[in-house]
Order: structure tokens, then C-alpha cells, then sequence
């Protein structure tokens, strides 16, 4: 008895340990997935910032390329398209900045819907 039980333990073991294997390959595929528009995001949200600092209140149209790239990015990444049309120029970077905060917050939370806070408080969905 004493063996049949050691036995049950074991393969109920070795069932956790494979099930957590698995769970950790599935977390390190999409942690590599989302790395680099997580990266191209933040690199663009500093930047802005830093223009942001510098007193100017809109994205210039000499970033449009760089958002072009960006939205090819985030689509190949499953960021829906309705996300991808607030990612432009000729808004206010504070605007811009916003919305790459919540389609980052998107990719990481999954197929949750994006919502998120203006600087006045009002929620804006989309």
C-alpha cells in the first residue's frame, strides 16, 4: 500500500512539474513576443517626453515614419487596428503618450478592453 501510494505521489508530481514547465515555456514565448514593441514603445514614449519638456505641445509630422513603423510593430504583435488609428501625429504628445501607455497596458493584459484615464479624468475607451 505504502508503495502504491509513493507511486501516486510521484506521477502527481511529475504532472505539476510538467504543467509548470509548460506554463513558464507559454510566459517566456510571449515575455520575447512583446519585447520589442514594448521597447520601440518606450523608446518613442522618452522621446516624446523629452519633447514634451521642450515645450512642444504636438507631435511633429517628422515622427510619422516612426509611427508608421510602429503601428506595422503593433499589428504584427494582435494590437487591434482601432488601437493603431490613435497612434499619429499632429495630436498632443501628451494624447499620444496616453494611448501607448494603455496599448502597452493592452498587451500585457491580454484581450481585456482598453480603456484609460485623460489628464482631466475622463475615461476614453479606444
Amino acid at each position: 500500500m505504502a508503495v502504491m501510494s509513493a507511486v501516486g505521489f510521484m506521477a502527481q508530481a511529475n504532472a505539476e512539474i510538467r504543467a509548470a514547465q509548460q506554463r513558464h515555456e507559454i510566459d517566456t514565448a510571449r515575455r520575447w513576443r512583446l519585447g520589442r514593441p514594448m521597447r520601440v514603445i518606450d523608446e518613442l514614449i522618452n522621446d516624446l517626453e523629452i519633447l514634451n519638456l521642450k515645450r512642444v505641445y504636438r507631435v511633429p509630422l517628422s515622427y510619422e515614419s516612426r509611427l508608421v513603423r510602429l503601428r506595422v510593430i503593433l499589428d504584427d504583435a494582435g494590437v487591434p487596428a482601432t488601437e493603431l488609428d490613435g497612434v499619429r501625429t499632429r495630436i498632443r504628445i501628451v494624447r499620444l503618450m496616453d494611448h501607448l501607455y494603455a496599448i502597452q497596458e493592452l498587451m500585457l493584459a491580454g484581450d481585456q478592453p482598453l480603456q484609460y484615464a485623460s489628464r482631466d479624468g475622463d475615461a476614453i475607451t479606444g
